[in-house]
């Protein structure tokens, strides 16, 4: 569906963003080994189960179970470590911005690609005469309000089954998210909003070879090749994901934007950069 010189993430949070989203923080947890001064705090909020990876300064994962909601201090500036940006909970100690719903109480979008900051007017925002650039993996307070998405929305949570939207503003044709006053990241650099998933209506991609051969195999919903075939080079919207044993094999397949048929993942010459939505 979770990588220019930047500014850091703190003054990001700090210079760009005005008042967002209340979430209600249980108790917070101090971290034991930390005897400097908290600069803020996060609230982890896992969304797919409460065990999460926490480094140490080298890169070493330990996975922790953390109760989903747990608002801790944290210490310093983020840390990229392995490629994600961390933040300091204790002790060498980092928990990583793919596990974080919210930021100093605040609700946050995971930024997926690296995103400029632009102004009402489509400009570049510039801070020191240098461009705001928020990098991939860092995490961003953001104004706005989610609400039922559009039935024909390009992006959109799912929430209890239902399909959620965050409020946008279209700019010189793109769409954007507001983080701040007169200041927005384009919605297509975001992959996560509080830690959920923000999905595609559907993702182009193009065909690779199967085994070698130029004919791509297309599956009906239990996994069994049907007499359709594609082409490999050619270019396939889909729209959702399903897994489905057949026979020995695990299969993860790709459900063809309005057909009932499905192409194997392995056949994707490119995966896509934005998620879709899983079938049951």
């Amino acid at each position: 569906m979770k990588l220019i010189k930047s500014i850091s993430l703190a003054a990001a949070a700090l210079s760009l963003t005005a008042p967002a989203i209340a979430l209600v923080n249980p108790s917070i947890t101090t971290a034991q080994a930390a005897t400097k001064k908290a600069t803020g705090t996060i609230t982890v909020g896992n969304n797919t189960s409460s065990v999460i990876g926490v480094y140490n300064a080298a890169g070493k994962q330990k996975n922790q179970r953390i109760k989903n909601g747990t608002t801790f201090k944290y210490y310093g500036a983020p840390k990229l470590i392995n490629y994600e940006y961390t933040y300091k909970i204790a002790k060498n100690k980092y928990v990583p911005t793919s596990a974080i719903s919210a930021l100093n109480g605040k609700s946050v979008l995971y930024i997926a690609n690296n995103s400029y900051v632009y102004d009402k007017n489509g400009k570049r925002v510039t801070k020191n005469s240098k461009r705001v650039l928020l990098r991939r993996s860092q995490i961003v307070n953001y104004t706005g309000s989610i609400k039922t998405a559009a039935s024909d929305a390009y992006r959109f949570l799912v929430n209890d089954g239902k399909k959620m939207a965050l409020s946008t503003k279209t700019i010189k044709g793109h769409q954007y998210y507001s983080i701040g006053k007169n200041a927005y990241i384009r919605v297509s650099n975001v992959s996560y909003v509080n830690n959920e998933p923000l999905y595609a209506a559907y993702q182009t991609v193009t065909l690779d070879k199967h085994s070698n051969e130029s004919k791509v195999p297309v599956y009906d919903a239990e996994g069994k090749r049907v007499s359709q075939e594609l082409t490999a080079g050619s270019k396939v919207s889909v729209d959702r994901t399903k897994t489905i044993k057949n026979g020995d094999q695990t299969l993860i397949l790709y459900g063809i934007k309005g057909q009932k048929s499905y192409i194997d993942m392995n056949d994707i010459a490119t995966m896509p950069n934005l998620a879709v939505t899983t079938e049951e």
